[in-house]
């Protein structure tokens, strides 16, 4: 069911849903309208209806159908170019968030439904020519009338919305919202379940082995759909590969002890990654950002100094939550063992990338010592400090090697300094409590 569910959803997030969706609606209105009129006519109270004749009608809908299709392909234009540097500056995986903001889907879906309103209304004109009797759609052309206003209104949105969306700071902000998110997600997710004991070492090793039959990344996993199957042929299974995981056709996917069962349609494997479940997949896309930008032809600093913020907000928002820990039980037997995005994981892609693209840029490094700083205020659990001192340490050791100023130098070793002091007072907090 939760397969299901996501390839919905899936199918819901596509670029022409809500387009489409309007577009059949509008075409369904206008028939419904214009068979409303021939049932039961026009009352002579409603008199806000338009009331004018056949050539003023057919006029007002054949102009609206230009316009409308002339301007929507002027705006499709201008997110084509939108796109275009969004491409270039940020990156093309960032095409895919890019396109799932509901503003643009909705204003491109306002213009292809105020056209094909308008087209299907505008048919059924009849100027009674051959015997035929004349029908002016009244109905129609009023709702017309309100059509070409919220048309006017995506337009005026839609200018600004699309100024907006390429703005750096503001995709650096979205992309860091997902990820919290979904780190938070995840925390609620591990305060919910109960400590485990892991089966022995070497457990799943003599189970029987399932292999992929398709290669690509692993998009979305089932866990509970797996629990349950598992449960049913009494069985459990260790899953080898997680949401992000690229997996070519013949890998080993999992184990099953002691019976093997097909795990297919839950496990949901597709030619690009998803972030439905990917917590490092949403890293990924902020990391992105902030590499490109530290490459020379791009040589923005600040845009990677955005970005280590972000990433300093998240990890301090996590605090000392736990991840969830790759088991479900049912009925107090493990069913599922599965991998996880673990803390040390985590912070590695958000600092280790980010680090060598710096290159001896001071103002990189001061800003990363400062974003562990905060981090490092909101932990105490002595393994999280741990790897907070391992990323500061290979900080300063960059530093030592290519900054060549000796104040600069001196400045990032204070901060250092004050860093592992810190560090040092955290762990040493979290084992006394």
């Amino acid at each position: 069911m939760n397969s299901l569910r996501y390839k919905l959803s899936t199918l819901v997030q596509t670029f022409w849903f809500i387009p489409a969706v309007l577009v059949v609606f509008s075409i369904v209105l206008a028939q419904f309208l214009i068979w409303l009129e021939l049932r039961f006519g026009v009352p002579s109270q409603l008199s806000f209806i338009y009331q004018g004749g056949e050539s003023g009608a057919r006029s007002l809908l054949s102009s609206i159908t230009t316009a409308s299709i002339g301007v929507a392909g002027t705006m499709f234009s201008i997110t084509i170019a939108a796109l275009s540097s969004v491409v270039s500056t940020m990156g093309p995986r960032l095409l895919h968030s890019f396109l799932q903001d509901r503003g643009i889907k909705l204003t491109l879906g306002i213009f292809v439904a105020t056209f094909a309103f308008a087209l299907f209304s505008l048919r059924s004109i009849s100027a009674g020519e051959e015997g035929e009797n004349v029908f002016v759609p009244h109905y129609n052309v009023t709702v017309v009338m309100i059509y070409a206003t919220l048309y006017i209104a995506a337009v005026v949105y839609y200018i600004g919305h699309m100024a907006g969306s390429i703005s750096m700071t503001r995709v650096v902000n979205l992309l860091a919202d997902d990820l919290s998110a979904a780190l938070k997600k995840g925390t609620e997710e591990a305060a919910q379940q109960r400590q485990f004991t892991m089966p022995p070492e070497g457990y799943f090793l003599g189970g029987q082995p399932v292999y992929a039959d398709r290669g690509g990344y692993v998009q979305y996993v089932d866990y509970q759909g797996l629990a349950k199957a598992a449960e049913k042929h009494e069985s459990a299974i260790e899953l080898l590969v997680r949401p992000g995981t690229h997996v070519t056709r013949g890998d080993l996917l999992a184990h099953c002890v002691p019976e093997r069962f097909d795990i297919d349609e839950y496990v949901i494997i597709g030619n690009t990654r998803s972030d439905k479940q990917d917590m490092e997949f949403s890293v990924r896309q902020l990391l992105e950002v902030a590499v490109r930008a530290l490459s020379p032809g791009t040589n923005d600093p600040f845009t990677a100094m955005d970005v280590t913020d972000r990433f300093a907000e998240v990890l301090s928002q996590l605090r000392d939550r736990a991840l969830p820990q790759g088991v479900i039980e049912r009925d107090q037997t493990i069913r599922v063992l599965y991998d996880v995005t673990t803390y040390e994981g985590l912070v590695d892609e958000m600092f280790v990338q980010i680090r060598q693209n710096a290159k001896g840029t001071v103002a990189v490094y001061m800003r990363m010592l400062e974003a562990l700083s905060k981090v490092a205020a909101s932990t105490t659990r002595p393994e999280r400090c741990e790897v907070l001192q391992r990323h500061a340490d290979l900080i300063i050791s960059d530093a030592r090697e290519l900054v060549q100023t000796s104040s600069d130098l001196d400045s990032l070793e204070r901060r250092h300094q004050a860093l592992s002091q810190q560090l040092q007072h955290s762990a040493a907090q979290g084992e006394e409590d």
